[in-house]
């Protein structure tokens, strides 16, 4: 069946899944990321931690989170991971952006947030890298190869 646009229904459907994919590597890295600061915040708060490592740890998740995210929403892709990746990448850093510009009432952009967003955006790319690379072939049921 073809609608008045010319697009068949199993790739509108195509492109929906692919847009739920994305969203859930989305929610996932925000999963991964929202207990690990909610962690830290509490070692900050009990401890004498120097608060020189923060822009450090915070670095670390982020990426963690975006990278995991990245491979999470290429995983069941069959091209183009690095694009799926990419996109988790943006849409976190700007969700992410959008946040701490509103907790600090400061939505400059400066060195820091174009790095971060660069980034952000690389990460994801290597997820989704990953994500199609490491997928797990079915083995055949033939005989072994010598």
């Amino acid at each position: 069946m073809v609608n008045k646009t010319g697009n068949t229904a199993k790739n509108i459907l195509s492109e929906h899944s692919n847009l739920m994919i994305i969203i859930k590597g989305i929610l996932v890295s925000y999963l991964i990321t929202l207990p690990i600061f909610a962690v830290f915040a509490y070692i900050l708060t009990f401890t004498d931690f120097p608060q020189r490592y923060i822009p450090t740890a915070v670095i670390i998740t982020t990426l963690l989170s975006i990278v995991v995210a990245g491979w999470l929403s290429s995983k069941n892709v069959k091209s183009k991971g690095w694009l799926n990746g990419g996109i988790v990448g943006i849409v976190y850093m700007v969700v992410l952006y959008l946040l701490s510009s509103t907790g600090y009432k400061d939505f400059s952009i400066d060195r820091q947030v174009v790095t971060m967003f660069i980034v952000g955006i690389l990460s994801g790319c290597v997820g989704g890298i990953l994500g199609i690379n490491l997928k797990k072939e079915p083995r055949s049921m033939g005989r072994g190869r010598m």
